[in-house]
């Protein structure tokens, strides 16, 4: 996910974890909406001002977790190719038992949406080559692209569907990265921009989408009301090593998450940045087949 979350560890630590042709076609839309930004700058107001607490560096590898049998995956986006240097996903296959990648495939906002473009259609490529499964991710802004609520929902669904290359079946379903709350915005919003995004999607794709939100978010939706998010598929980031193999999150999903993602400092010497973020899928071989298939 976005490096940014990094910087902000230790506000997150305290609040909640220990803790980016064919279809074009088929989805395209008046270029002046679909392609459109709203003019001024993007302002988040996602977490409290304030220092950052130390930050404590989490598990470097499953291991490390306390996993011994487990379905493994990576998130990769833009951050894993420093200076453009390519990832080989012939050893995440063979040096450390990769069964999935989710890879960013999309943005609310235009750079970020713009390496999203570049590398998903590489990235994909090259891990399907080696027999990985993998999945994309839309990163949210909320209201970047309209400043009517739903239509920025719908907008922003659109276009993940789209650069997801419609989420086929085979793939991991498309996630919805929410870890952004507009200044201006209340969490109530938040979550009706959440569903209606969801919704659109699903619609779309034909697919149920993933969430992915950190315990943060989580608390902050429940608060909400958005208890009907849990008919979504959970990808939890929840890091710490103390938490072992089970990530005891039990708001809205109510320990029901689908995707764990326990660190952001995973050491993958097959990825060119100096960590990684790691997963684990909550099933068994055949559940997981079934999951990708659906």
């Amino acid at each position: 996910m976005s490096r940014r979350i990094l910087l902000l560890a230790g506000l997150i630590l305290l609040s909640a974890l220990p803790a980016s042709l064919a279809w074009q076609g088929a989805f395209a839309g008046p270029a002046s909406a679909a392609n459109a930004t709203v003019a001024n700058k993007y302002l988040s107001c996602s977490y409290p001002k304030g220092a950052p607490g130390k930050y404590i560096p989490n598990a470097r590898s499953w291991q490390e977790q306390g996993f011994t049998q487990e379905i493994r995956g990576i998130d990769i986006s833009v951050w894993q190719h420093p200076n453009g240097k390519p990832i080989d996903f012939a050893r995440l296959k063979s040096d450390f038992d990769i069964s999935f990648v989710i890879i960013k495939s999309s943005d609310g906002g235009m750079r970020g949406n713009d390496n999203a473009k570049k590398w998903f259609p590489i990235d994909s490529a090259a891990a399907k080559a080696q027999g990985l499964i993998v999945g994309g991710y839309h990163y949210a802004l909320p209201g970047n692209m309209d400043p009517n609520t739903i239509t920025d929902a719908k907008l922003q669904a659109k276009r993940a569907v789209e650069q997801v290359n419609g989420a086929p079946i085979g793939d991991l379903p498309l996630t919805l990265d929410i870890e952004e709350l507009p200044c201006g915005w209340t969490i109530t919003r938040l979550a009706t921009w959440t569903s209606a995004f969801l919704e659109e999607a699903q619609r779309i794709s034909g697919r149920t989408p993933i969430v992915y939100a950190n315990g943060s978010f989580i608390a902050r939706l429940e608060d909400a009301g958005a208890s009907d998010l849990a008919r979504y598929p959970l990808w939890l980031a929840k890091w710490g090593p103390k938490l072992g193999t089970d990530p005891s999150e039990n708001r809205i999903w109510k320990n029901n998450w689908t995707i764990w993602q326990f660190t952001a400092d995973g050491d993958i010497d097959a990825v060119p940045s100096n960590t990684t973020d790691l997963n684990v899928f909550n099933g068994t071989p055949e559940e997981f087949q079934s999951f990708i298939n659906q």
